[in-house]
């Protein structure tokens, strides 16, 4: 099936932050979950502050080696000031706990899944709960184009983010 490597396996913490919360992923490779959830911050306003601090106990919980963001500034990427001040936030957490940090745009993770045929979030997400099956319970329905994006579609985001990291190392 391919070559085995000696190489220790390296828990991914994927974290897709957006203006609720945040989607988060763990996972040991790119087909292997090891958790997918969101998180709701349901203080108004939500401060980058408590934000950070659950992110913080999601660090010391599932002790990753990798963390993986998006890019706030990245092509395709429509992040509000307070989600890329909080995704740099992140960012310099992660590095000063001395863990690999890599960041993804949107453009990056449409080219790994533009080989699946899948463009659209709705589409990634298909794809990725076609491959990860403890995930197809999550996958909420396909919105109309008058609807609002649904919450959940952030786990999907989390574990897309997290994938793109698998195929691009």
């Amino acid at each position: 099936m391919g070559q085995t490597s000696k190489k220790e396996a390296k828990v991914v913490l994927a974290i897709f932050a957006n203006g609720r919360g945040f989607g988060l992923a763990v996972m040991k490779d790119a087909l292997t979950v090891i958790s997918a959830y969101n998180v709701t911050i349901r203080k108004y306003p939500i401060s980058n502050k408590e934000v950070l601090e659950r992110i913080k106990e999601k660090v010391s919980y599932y002790l990753p080696s990798v963390v993986v963001l998006e890019e706030p500034k990245g092509y395709g990427s429509r992040k509000s000031k307070r989600v890329q001040e909080l995704i740099k936030k992140i960012a310099a957490f992660a590095q000063s706990k001395e863990l690999e940090v890599h960041q993804y745009s949107r453009n990056d993770i449409r080219f790994v899944f533009s080989a699946f045929n899948a463009h659209s979030k709705y589409e990634i997400a298909t794809i990725i709960s076609e491959n990860i099956p403890e995930l197809k319970p999550k996958l909420p329905e396909k919105r109309k184009s008058h609807e609002a994006e649904s919450y959940a579609i952030s786990i999907f985001d989390a574990v897309s983010l997290a994938i793109t990291h698998y195929y691009q190392a």
